[in-house]
């Protein structure tokens, strides 16, 4: 038998992974989280707290574990119905001239090609199922800042695959859809809100004054997944609270 409620949550051992699975799990799903180390995935369940949650320890920059944690989740959860590849890099930020041709991999393998193998790896699942994909992108996508392009051009590269992966699975009745997330208030962001001196201060960047939680995303990211987003594929979603869209006031450069 072939269980549609189960869903395989990449980067799920904390931030909008984590946030997901508990979303999921709310929802009634079987939950396969998937992390590069075993000690985060254990403090994760923990936090989970159900018999429906299975930990599966795999660094999805190798595409050949990529490939065997889509069999280990389909054989803890007896099949595959959701995709979420919600795992990803940020890299040492870095000048463009400075950066290493090994720094550019690592974050490509891990933030784009992850992603691809994961879901290359399940379509034959998800064609059983007509289960559907949400990949997690971001508004570095379609919004360029310096000191941080191997993470901008592998999350430009992962809204890329979602369009023409849609076009290939659709004859497949699998959906698959991203959401480009602006700041969330996670463990891989702290680091730079502590850098830039806002903690639990308003924030310029949007429109809404703040980061997004968590759980903001994973609810953009259940919609994804769910069948009120039925006629939905090909979409990569925008959830920055409204950064993309701020005009800033015509003005001079504080430096000029």
């Amino acid at each position: 038998m072939t269980h549609t409620r189960s869903v395989l949550v990449t980067g799920g051992s904390s931030g909008i992974g984590l946030a997901t699975a508990e979303r999921f799990l709310s929802d009634g799903y079987q939950v396969a989280i998937c992390a590069r180390r075993a000690d985060r995935l254990a403090a994760a369940a923990k936090a989970l707290n159900s018999e429906r949650v299975f930990c599966l320890t795999a660094d999805l920059a190798d595409p050949d574990q990529a490939t065997t944690v889509v069999r280990e989740a389909v054989q803890a959860m007896h099949g595959l119905g959701v995709v979420v590849n919600a795992h990803g890099i940020i890299g040492t930020p870095a000048k463009l001239e400075d950066l290493t041709a090994k720094e550019w991999q690592s974050v490509l393998n891990t933030n784009l090609m992850g992603p691809i193998m994961v879901t290359s790896s399940a379509i034959p699942y998800l064609r059983e199922s007509r289960g559907n994909v949400v990949n997690v992108s971001s508004i570095n996508a379609i919004q360029a800042e310096p000191w941080v392009s191997p993470y901008g051009v592998s999350k430009s590269g992962l809204v890329g695959f979602t369009r023409y992966a849609a076009v290939e699975l659709a004859p497949y009745g699998i959906r698959i859809n991203a959401v480009l997330p602006g700041w969330v208030r996670t463990p891989m962001a702290q680091p730079f809100f502590e850098e830039a001196g806002v903690v639990g201060k308003a924030l310029e960047t949007n429109l809404m004054g703040r980061a997004a939680e968590p759980n903001e995303i994973a609810s953009v990211i259940a919609f994804l997944a769910s069948e009120q987003a039925s006629f939905m594929t090909g979409e990569c979603l925008v959830a920055d609270g409204g950064q993309w869209v701020k005009m800033s006031a015509l003005a001079a450069r504080p430096d000029e």
